[in-house]
């Protein structure tokens, strides 16, 4: 993985160096007409369109460049979750302690790795020990809505080739709350005859996908950060969804009843949130042990509160 990271940060580099040199090359043909021109005694001036042109090609060059930087740079943050994952698994295999660890060339041995001579010797791979939390989730009565349980903290690695779908219909989101993992795209195909601009304005989750005609489908949103995310539309201010991302795979849904249960979870203290579109979340630290957790959280209503569009101003008398 050091090697792909190694190499991924040259590309980088050299990505940026391309980029100079293309622009370098763009500067000196717009140069040389008026060279040109200035040996052969004609007026030093470029034609307009020319300068037009190669203006457009370097604005073009410039956003590619950035585009291929924000992709190296998630590439390079994926390869790390990875790396991390896989500390935690050969951390469990041999009872290995994080601490002291400088980096990802300093893994520690694996016993699969030993000679065959020393296949006697070698310690028994044990299984992580993990216990099953089960909890009750108590919500004041007309909130409304899903709830969702799910434990925060460890972050697992980003899925790959994931999609999920919220189309907008009837000037509506539909779904209108759901929960995804990280790393999954989420498209919003535009199922109405109108025009939609669906955009987030949360903090570290922000997009705007621009207008949408009637029958498109908008360029998927890749859920990068853990967390609540936002979602409105730019024209029609009823429309809303909510989006859970969640840090790893231990998160389900509540029952009617209010119950719920997280089986595969790590031993140790962990913190438990109950979440939902709806509600203030609620949270509540338990020690999971062999035997599991009991948990128990209420949760109080959420505060309705109005939204603004994408500039940050009360929408206007187009609204529907």
């Amino acid at each position: 993985m050091t090697n792909r990271v190694s190499a991924l940060s040259k590309t980088l580099v050299l990505s940026g160096g391309l980029f100079t040199l293309m622009a370098a090359q763009a500067r000196a043909a717009a140069a040389a007409p008026t060279a040109n021109r200035a040996e052969t005694g004609e007026p030093a001036s470029a034609p307009a369109a020319d300068v037009a042109r190669l203006e457009a090609d370097v604005n073009r060059l410039k956003q590619e460049a950035r585009d291929q930087r924000q992709l190296i740079l998630q590439l390079m943050q994926m390869d790390q979750q990875r790396y991390d994952v896989l500390l935690r698994y050969l951390q469990s295999m041999n009872g290995a302690s994080a601490e002291g660890l400088p980096g990802p060339l300093a893994l520690p041995a694996s016993p699969l790795a030993t000679g065959a001579a020393d296949k006697e010797a070698a310690p028994t791979a044990t299984p992580r020990e993990v216990g099953t939390i089960s909890g009750h989730a108590r919500v004041p009565a007309g909130a409304g809505g899903d709830l969702y349980a799910y434990v925060d903290g460890p972050r697992g690695a980003p899925v790959h080739g994931r999609t999920f779908e919220i189309r907008q219909k009837d000037k509506q989101f539909v779904p209108r709350t759901a929960v995804v993992p990280l790393g999954t795209r989420v498209v919003f195909p535009n199922a109405d005859s109108v025009i939609h601009n669906v955009f987030s304005s949360t903090p570290g989750s922000a997009f705007d996908l621009g207008s949408v005609k009637g029958g498109e489908r908008s360029p998927p949103v890749l859920m990068t950060r853990p967390g609540h995310v936002e979602i409105f539309c730019n024209i029609h201010s009823k429309m809303r969804a909510d989006i859970l991302v969640v840090p790893n795979g231990h998160w389900t849904k509540v029952a009617p009843d209010g119950s719920f249960s997280l089986p595969g979870v790590a031993l140790g203290q962990r913190r438990v949130v109950l979440w939902g579109p709806n509600i203030k979340p609620a949270a509540q630290e338990v020690e999971v042990t062999a035997k599991g957790a009991a948990v128990s959280l209420s949760a109080e209503p959420g505060l309705a509160r109005p939204h603004f569009n994408k500039r940050g101003q009360a929408y206007g008398s187009y609204d529907e």
